[in-house]
């Protein structure tokens, strides 16, 4: 990988102080390993209108980017089929470039759906799940996000990026200079506007259903 490249794929990675704070995760019940539970983890989180009342780098593309923030006819339908409740805890940060093109509009679907509520957390308290479910070629990055079902089993996870994007990124993107492969990649986010985030979300969910994942 070219050096200028291996920093720009680090952008979004730990270690970074996020600016949203929660409750203190040392204080939650914790399982075998020492680590907080899904469900103790998941209450610890914040809500995104507080995580973007408090977001400050790239606060105006936050802003935009929930603005414009839609949840189109067909996505809408399939997350109205759903039988939750499903638990979303979003490892995010507001300085990431990816965090800032998917969160929002995983905001917007878990608003739209009856059965899905979201949480985010910092990196620092969601360490362990980006080291659990690292990217493509390695990487534990921001934005992870871990899907719940109602009893806080994990089903899946959201790592980083779509996937139609990430094939990109780790392939031809690599190309490409930093400032090309920032102009490309946002160009790519501003034209799908969440589609691809909210479909894969949407996905796992359906296919837990599919497997006869069973619902409360």
């Amino acid at each position: 990988m070219k050096p200028i490249l291996a920093i720009l794929f680090l952008l979004c990675a730990p270690p970074i102080v996020a600016a949203q704070t929660h409750s203190a995760v040392s204080e939650a019940p914790s399982d075998t390993t020492g680590l907080p539970t899904n469900q103790a983890l998941y209450a610890s989180g914040i809500r995104f209108g507080l995580f973007l009342d408090q977001a400050e780098r790239r606060r105006e593309m936050w802003l935009d980017n929930f603005d414009k923030g839609r949840v189109p006819v067909d996505i809408r339908r399939r997350a109205s089929e759903l039988h939750g409740p499903y638990y979303l805890i979003a490892v995010a940060i507001d300085g990431c470039s990816d965090s800032v093109n998917t969160i929002p509009y995983v905001a917007h679907l878990a608003n739209a759906a009856e059965a899905i509520e979201m949480r985010i957390i910092s990196p620092d308290a969601g360490r362990h799940i980006m080291e659990a479910h690292r990217t493509p070629d390695g990487r534990p990055s921001t934005p992870t996000i871990l899907v719940l079902d109602s009893d806080f089993n994990e089903i899946g996870a959201f790592i980083e990026r779509p996937k139609q994007l990430q094939d990109w990124a780790l392939g031809s993107g690599k190309e490409l200079s930093s400032s090309a492969f920032m102009t490309a990649k946002f160009a790519w986010y501003d034209e799908d506007l969440g589609r691809n985030t909210m479909s894969e979300v949407l996905d796992i969910i359906e296919k837990h259903q599919a497997e006869g994942g069973h619902q409360h």
